[in-house]
């Protein structure tokens, strides 16, 4: 299949009243085609927006996990993060990423999984000075003719995991997947409801609207469907930063691209507590493209296929292996 970098145009609302509905009275949703509906339409119409109690790891591929904290690390238990913006923007580049634009980031380039991996580390290590665990992206990706299709779930170890402050995550896989809020289900607080940057600093910022997060994937971290074989999901398995896909609308429904949601915006739409919330995939974005949007806003405008269109700056959760429990 011939992938065109040239906009996958749906059908889409204009920016107008149908928005404003959506977006200050969280009572009402936009179809794909613009019309106004009740919020039971909002919350069905993605197949890949499934209920925490529906998720399983049930067909999952493991990815080996692996022990590397050695005795000067400081924060041997340091394993999870969210990237920050000022941190990814900064970055050199890798063996395997390329540098980000310092204005407008990676956009869905990353070099692959291998790349996302590394800019994982970079960011570790730079907060983390002895850092030499492995860590991981979490993010999904099609594969090839001679490589498999990759789910983020199954990539990132069997935990535990906790935040730079040593604050628990989860314990273990089980503890990753959503529960009735779209958050994991093992999380302790705060991070049960925020998450932390690799300086362990809250990714919640008064003013800002920076929660978007790529991760290719479905609400239990599974490879996302997007009709195209996974390929638009992920940017073209993390390499493309110039991929369109489908346009969708202001509500994040109708694109292809999948991000989950660092900390909550509670729309809690036809009753449900975990829209607005759910960190895997909370709603889609229309591009790979570099670019940021952090102010506070409604969904992406219509033409923009930038990564942080919908309120974020393209960036991605990070997990490492192996690591060891705080001692308190």
């Amino acid at each position: 299949m011939d992938m065109q970098r040239e906009p996958r145009l749906a059908s889409r609302m204009e920016p107008h009243a149908c928005a404003a509905l959506l977006f200050a009275l969280s009572v009402v949703a936009c179809g794909p085609d613009g019309d106004i509906g009740g919020p039971m339409q909002l919350l069905a119409t993605d197949s890949n927006v499934i209920s925490g109690a529906e998720c399983s790891l049930d067909g999952i591929a493991f990815a080996p996990d692996a022990n590397v904290t050695p005795a000067t690390d400081a924060r041997p238990y340091f394993s999870f993060f969210a990237t920050s913006q000022a941190g990814m923007y900064s970055l050199p580049a890798g063996e395997h990423s390329p540098k980000p634009d310092p204005a407008r980031g990676y956009g869905g380039d990353f070099g692959g999984l291998a790349g996302a991996d590394e800019i994982c580390s970079l960011l570790a290590r730079r907060s983390n000075p002895d850092d030499q665990k492995i860590w991981r992206a979490f993010l999904s990706s099609p594969g090839s003719d001679t490589e498999a299709r990759v789910d983020a779930i199954g990539r990132v170890g069997q935990g535990p995991w906790y935040d730079f402050n040593g604050v628990l995550l989860a314990r273990n896989l089980e503890g990753l997947l959503p529960n009735a809020k779209g958050r994991p289900r093992g999380a302790a607080s705060p991070l049960g409801t925020r998450f932390s940057d690799e300086n362990g600093e809250e990714m919640w910022q008064s003013g800002k609207d920076n929660h978007d997060t790529l991760t290719g994937s479905d609400s239990c971290g599974k490879l996302y469907d997007d009709s195209a074989s996974g390929v638009i999901a992920t940017c073209d398995g993390w390499t493309s930063k110039t991929l369109h896909g489908k346009e969708g609308n202001l509500a994040g429904i109708g694109g292809q691209i999948p991000v989950g949601h660092s900390w909550p915006r509670a729309f809690s739409l036809g009753g449900d507590a975990a829209v607005g919330a759910r960190w895997i995939n909370d709603h889609t974005i229309s591009g790979c493209e570099p670019g940021a949007t952090t102010s506070e806003g409604a969904g992406a405008p219509a033409g923009d296929f930038r990564v942080g269109a919908g309120g974020g700056f393209g960036g991605i959760y990070c997990f490492a292996l192996g690591a060891i429990p705080p001692t308190r």
